[in-house]
This record gives C-alpha cells, sequence and structure tokens, in this order.
C-alpha cells in the first residue's frame, strides 16, 4: 500500500515536471513566431513605402486627374510613396534604379490650355505694338495666323514654353486672329480674338461757314477710320456755349473722309459774335479739335418790301422783258437770282449781287413762250426766300 501510494506521487510529479518543459517550449515558438511575423511585416512595410519612379515626358503622378507632378523633359526620376505621391528624393537614396510607371501610364492627348491676358477680345489699343501676354499649363509651341491679312501663314511665337510676354506690330483697324498652342505630343489648342488697332489720330480738315454769317447751319470734313464721337461747339461767353451732337451715320463718305452737316437753333445768339469748333473722337480715344472760327449771327430772312410790286412784264415789243424793282430789307445781302422752270437748262442767274438805295433794279429777257420763273434773295449767312411769277411772251 505504502509503496503504491509512492510510485503514485511519484508519477504526478514527473507528468507536473513535463507539463511545465512542455509549456516552457510553447512560450519559445510562439515568441519566435511572433518576432518573425513582425520581421517580414517591417520589411513588407519597409519595401512598399516607397518607390524610385521613371516617368516620360507628359506623364503625371499620382494620376493625369490629379497631376501633383508632370514631366515635362523627356526622362524625370522621381521619389514617391506607395500611394504615387512625390516625396523627398532621400527617402528613395538606397532603393537602386527607378522603375516605370507601368499599369498608370497614359498617352498624352489632352491639348495645352493657353491663358490669353493680351490681346483681349474685342479692345482697341492706340498703338500698332501689340503685347501678346499668354501663359500655358504646359509647355507648349505658341504661334498666331492673321486672319485677315495673314494669306494663311502662321507665325511662331515661341517654342515649347509656359508664357510668352513681347509687343507685336499689327495692322490697322480690325485685327482677327487665332493664336494656338502644341505640345510635344502634337496636341494643339486654339483661341480665336478679335480687336481694333487705331494708332492715327483723327483729324478734322475744314469746316464751314469760314468767314462772314453763321445762321446756325454748319458743316465740317474729316479723316478718321473709326470715328466714335462728333460734336459742335458754339456761342460766346455773353449768351454762354453750348453743344450739339452730330450723326455720324448720317454724314457721307468719300475715300475715306467724312462731310457732315448740322443745324442748331442760334436765334438768341442774333447780332451777337459767336465762336464755333468741332471736336472728333475715335475708337481709340484720341481727341482732335477743329479750328476755331468766329462769325457774326444773322437768323433772320430777307424781306421784300414791295412783295406784290416787285415786278412787271413790258407791253408791245418789250413784251419779252421783264423788270425788276424790288425794295429789300437786308443789310447782309449775297445776291438776288432767278431760275426759268422752263428754260431748256435749268440754272440759276444772279440779277443783283448788291444794292442801290436798297433796291435791286434789274431788267432780264426771255424767249416767246410759257415761264415760272423763281425769284430768290438770300443774305451773306445763307438766309433765303423765294418767290415764283408766271407770264407769257407772245
Amino acid at each position: 500500500m505504502g509503496n503504491g501510494g509512492d510510485k503514485s506521487v511519484g508519477l504526478m510529479g514527473m507528468n507536473n515536471k513535463m507539463a511545465k518543459e512542455i509549456m516552457k517550449k510553447g512560450m519559445i515558438v510562439t515568441v519566435v513566431s511572433l518576432a518573425m511575423f513582425f520581421v517580414v511585416l517591417f520589411s513588407v512595410s519597409y519595401v512598399s513605402a516607397y518607390q524610385n519612379l521613371c516617368l516620360t515626358h507628359g506623364e503625371s503622378v499620382p494620376n493625369p486627374e490629379n497631376p501633383r507632378y508632370t514631366c515635362w523633359s523627356d526622362l524625370c526620376q522621381l521619389c514617391v510613396t506607395n500611394n504615387l505621391n512625390p516625396t523627398n528624393f532621400n527617402k528613395c537614396r538606397d532603393l537602386g534604379a527607378c522603375t516605370t510607371l507601368g499599369g498608370n501610364n497614359q498617352i498624352d492627348v489632352t491639348p495645352p490650355t493657353l491663358t490669353i491676358n493680351s490681346p483681349k477680345d474685342g479692345e482697341v489699343y492706340n498703338g500698332r505694338k501689340v503685347l501678346f501676354d499668354i501663359t500655358s499649363n504646359e509647355p507648349a509651341t505658341m504661334s498666331y495666323l492673321d486672319n485677315i491679312n495673314g494669306r494663311g501663314r502662321w507665325k511662331r511665337l515661341v517654342s515649347l514654353s509656359l508664357s510668352y510676354y513681347r509687343t507685336r506690330s499689327l495692322k490697322e483697324g480690325l485685327n482677327d486672329l487665332t493664336i494656338k498652342g502644341k505640345d510635344r505630343n502634337g496636341n494643339e489648342g486654339s483661341y480665336d480674338v478679335s480687336f481694333f488697332v487705331d494708332s492715327k489720330r483723327p483729324r478734322v480738315k475744314k469746316s464751314s461757314p469760314r468767314k462772314g454769317f453763321a445762321n446756325g447751319k454748319f458743316s465740317v470734313e474729316f479723316s478718321e477710320s473709326n470715328p466714335e464721337s462728333l460734336v459742335l461747339h458754339y456761342g460766346n461767353f455773353v449768351t454762354g456755349f453750348r453743344t450739339a451732337d452730330v450723326d455720324i451715320e448720317g454724314c457721307s463718305t468719300n475715300r475715306g473722309r467724312y462731310y457732315c452737316d448740322v443745324e442748331v437753333n442760334i436765334d438768341d445768339y442774333s447780332g451777337q459774335r459767336i465762336e464755333y469748333w468741332f471736336e472728333l473722337e475715335d475708337i481709340a480715344g484720341n481727341v482732335a479739335n477743329g479750328k476755331k472760327v468766329s462769325l457774326d449771327v444773322d437768323v433772320v430772312d430777307p424781306i421784300i418790301n414791295n412783295i406784290d410790286s416787285y415786278w412787271f412784264q413790258g407791253e408791245g415789243r418789250y413784251n419779252k422783258y421783264i423788270y425788276f424793282e424790288i425794295d429789300l430789307d437786308e443789310d447782309n445781302l449775297d445776291e438776288v437770282s432767278i431760275l426759268d422752270n422752263n428754260a431748256r437748262r435749268l440754272r440759276w442767274k444772279r440779277i443783283c449781287s448788291g444794292l442801290r438805295n436798297g433796291m435791286c433794279v434789274k431788267k432780264v429777257s426771255f424767249k416767246r413762250g410759257h415761264h415760272e420763273v423763281d425769284v430768290m434773295v438770300m443774305d451773306e449767312a445763307g438766309n433765303a426766300i423765294s418767290e415764283r411769277i408766271v407770264f407769257d411772251v407772245v
């Protein structure tokens, strides 16, 4: 009995010892396994964290939609993270030669995007040298085509550059240009722009009346390719100065010159002396003033005092004569003229250019037949009246 109990106790002790040994070995295996796992995990993480990448021209990382870096050379070497984001090159120093972008490589089919800061569409430039201020989102060869005067020939501005900033000499008047950019891969983007060049200052050639009297009717001749406004200035320091806009569209033109008429009411200046001139402005803001002219104002029409008896017809063999005895109230007479509406050749014929004691006296011969004759009296300011007489010569 005693020996059996001793054996049982001995066996239990031996089993406990073996169990401890097994547990000890199991813990060692577990620790070693965990250590190897972390070593492998660390190694994998270290290898995949960065890579030395080779890019060719036009390739972007992380992708073309989010181009944090784009290669504009034939070959670019770049250090990137495992997400293809550019990072410090020192982190790839020990990784050896670079690898290509591989599956992310895409053919560049996108044309360059140009930003044309100048010339601006619809702008007016007052000099023939116009600034070309153009930028591109990638190196591009920039050129332009003059669609009006260029004869289909492109003119190069710069080769494979991100910007161009320089003046170019252009034609006077409307310019219609096409500006294009072409990248290394032959992708082209073009833009149309039109504008005016007006470097020539406007010129007021002459105006009328130049001397004598003013009656409110004025005319002007000027040369300008792109007139914007024409203004008549007139008046004096007694009654005041005024302005009147002239309708340029209503002017006649001939060989680049404009001929314009304008009429204003200057009745309250009657008997006074006024000064007038024209001011011309073109679409580029250049302004020219005509010569100032001083004139006396006469807005009163001539008056025939003997309106019912200023003419009579001869009798008998003098029947072909009409006798004019016109009593006029006019201090500034220009002329008295007649127009025979039944003559073969219609023209005004002067019968008086001055007065004697306020009278215009003249005998005029007419051919046989019926006659309707207009009699016109005009003063030096251009004010005029007209009457018609009717008679027959037998």
